[in-house]
């Protein structure tokens, strides 16, 4: 039995940036894949990290694919 209010939720974009480094890009061709800046690219995944309580963004992709966060995010 899931309970829905455990399930982490995250923005259509960090669920996007978090797809892309699991694919192994890099910060910069995440970014230039999303078309945005990589600033903005690592403000996505330090929210992604603090509302999954990832201490790292590996942490923080493990915990996505866990939860089923990030599949068909490559949009």
């Amino acid at each position: 039995m899931t309970d829905s209010s455990s399930t982490p939720s995250l923005s259509p974009r960090e669920k996007q940036c978090l797809f892309h480094l699991a694919r192994g890009l890099r910060v910069d061709a995440v970014a230039e894949a999303m078309g945005t800046t990589s600033k903005t690219v690592e403000k996505q995944i330090t929210s992604a990290r603090a509302k999954l309580g990832a201490a790292t963004r590996e942490q923080a992709i493990a915990i996505a694919i866990r939860n089923n966060l990030l599949s068909g995010e490559e949009g």
